[in-house]
């Protein structure tokens, strides 16, 4: 398998478990907050937590792998100022470290109001309850950047490493 299939496939991990760690974290947010003992789509909140920070440490995990088979990238990056990059280059370096601050205070404020939830009464929301939301959200919209500014490259490694792909382009001839 070579370095770009294998980052194909890690890349479709981590879109699978950070999908379901937004998903079951809007969920715990919105629809069953907390304090609020109801059911959504047949699930008790309890499991839709435990849904949503067993698929966080699954991004968690993918994340640290996709770092450490890209280090000699941004081995190659640390050196060099802001200033003598290319405009992608730079634009893709600062999209990079705001997705990873923000994950980073995302993960932290995480774990600090699970923390806090165990000594709290269950129907307040602390103050790292809503950092954790906060700085969720800002690591959405840093990764969606993140996502068009590889576009091309997305797109590419599906054409030639889904194994749907042959059936896509045969469909997509057809129309044409």
């Amino acid at each position: 398998m070579s370095k770009n299939e294998r980052n194909f496939w890690l890349d479709w991990i981590m879109l699978f478990s950070f999908s379901l760690t937004s998903i079951s974290g809007f969920l715990l947010w919105l629809v069953i907050p907390n304090g609020n003992a109801s059911v959504f789509a047949g699930i008790d909140r309890a499991m839709w937590l435990v849904f949503h920070v067993g698929s966080a440490f699954l991004g968690l995990a993918g994340v640290i792998i996709h770092i450490v088979w890209h280090w000699d990238w941004l081995k190659a990056l640390r050196g060099r100022s802001l200033g003598t990059l290319k405009k992608p280059v730079r634009a893709n370096r600062l999209i990079n470290r705001l997705t990873w601050f923000a994950f980073i205070s995302s993960n932290v404020f995480g774990m600090l109001a699970w923390l806090q939830s165990a000594s709290m009464p269950s129907e307040t929301t602390g103050i790292f309850d809503r950092f954790h939301a906060g700085t969720s959200m800002a690591w959405l919209v840093f990764l969606a950047t993140h996502l068009v500014l590889h576009q091309k490259w997305i797109v590419s490694a599906i054409q030639r490493f889904s194994p749907f792909s042959p059936a896509i382009n045969v469909e997509l001839n057809k129309e044409h």
